[in-house]
């Protein structure tokens, strides 16, 4: 599964407010590239030692981005709604 935030430009809106919307739009994403990287490491681990890491590892980092989206809709931060799910790219 792959996440894109969409292209935004800062011409569309010079205030402060559209920066911190952007901001936080981009560190979702980053949480959630950090969850996909967890979700590899748990596929892949094949020490047994490193199993339970990689699924506190898994469960941390989507943890991380489920309250992170709920944050953003409570902020009503319109762009959350325009984010792009692929999945098996």
């Amino acid at each position: 599964m792959r996440f894109r935030v969409p292209d935004f430009s800062y011409n569309h809106r010079d205030d402060e407010e559209y920066g911190v919307d952007y901001g936080i739009l981009m560190d979702i994403k980053n949480a959630h590239a950090e969850w996909l990287n967890a979700q590899n490491l748990f596929n892949n681990v094949s020490d047994p030692e490193l199993v339970d890491y990689a699924i506190y590892n898994m469960e941390a980092a989507k943890k991380k981005y489920m309250y992170m989206l709920k944050q953003a809709r409570m902020k009503g931060i319109e762009g959350i709604n325009n984010l792009l799910y692929h999945y098996g790219e």
